[in-house]
């Protein structure tokens, strides 16, 4: 089952709607029974007491049927907004999938006009070194717990508005809105010294782990795809203490940059 299906399945609309169709129908179908069972037993019985018999009648079946369908349906709401937090979300580390971070990109960097003189944002792929070096020489549980420990600390740094994804096995993903260098400089330093600040011990060793880092300052519009080739391949220049590197696309102005430290 996919999940679209899964959405659908735990979507209130069908099921609430079910239940309040089938009891209205219901209460409706016993009032209108108790109404004529009143009036055969007592043919003299006037209209409007049968009718308040038959009221009564539905509002004792419909109060009940409506509070359990008020319930199943913020039960339903609940398990709706899990699975859909669910299908966003990299189950390891808890940031954005790839595509959902790429769909909101997409947005930003696709956006026909910003202030003049703005940038749209910079873009940094983060590149996490160490993960098959942890994984042989301890496991790869511990070499897991870098990854949601790394993810933690990048989540952590980042602005309020950022936006944190994971691309693939062992790269990161942060697209800072409306970010341009002095912006970027300090997001991106601030990671760089919480992660290798980090207190890594796997198997009672002290592992520091270190990170790479190439980052795209964006001026016009792009297509994630084309931002992210542009980042991978501003990531392959790092060397030694030169950790994070940076381009620009659109016409930012790079007199200069070399590179962020």
């Amino acid at each position: 089952m996919g999940m679209r299906d899964l959405q659908e399945t735990f979507s209130p609309r069908g099921t609430t709607a079910t239940w309040l169709a089938g009891g209205g129908a219901a209460a409706l179908g016993l009032g209108l029974a108790v109404s004529a069972i009143a009036n055969a037993v007592s043919p003299t019985a006037s209209v409007t007491g049968s009718t308040i018999l038959a009221g009564v009648a539905a509002l004792v079946v419909t109060l009940p049927l409506l509070y359990v369908c008020s319930r199943m349906a913020s039960r339903v709401e609940l398990l709706r907004r899990e699975v859909q937090r669910l299908g966003q979300r990299d189950g390891l580390t808890a940031c954005l999938n790839e595509p959902t971070f790429s769909a909101l990109v997409d947005t930003y960097a696709g956006r026909r006009t910003v202030e003049d003189g703005a940038t749209r944002g910079t873009i940094l792929l983060i590149h996490l070194d160490d993960i098959p070096v942890v994984n042989d020489r301890f496991g790869y549980s511990w070499g897991n717990e870098a990854l949601a420990r790394v993810a933690g600390a990048i989540r952590g740094t980042v602005r309020q508005g950022d936006i944190v994804g994971r691309i693939s096995g062992n790269q990161f993903g942060v697209f800072l809105p409306g970010a341009g260098e002095a912006d970027a400089r300090g997001v991106a330093n601030r990671i760089h010294d919480n992660v290798t600040g980090l207190d890594f011990f796997p198997a009672g060793v002290r592992y520091p782990l270190s990170i790479r880092a190439g980052a795209v300052i964006l001026a016009d519009q792009a297509k994630f795809d084309d931002l992210l080739k542009t980042a991978a391949d501003t990531l392959e220049t790092t060397r030694g203490e030169d950790w994070i590197r940076y381009a620009s696309m659109g016409g930012w102005p790079q007199e200069g940059a070399a590179k962020l430290q």
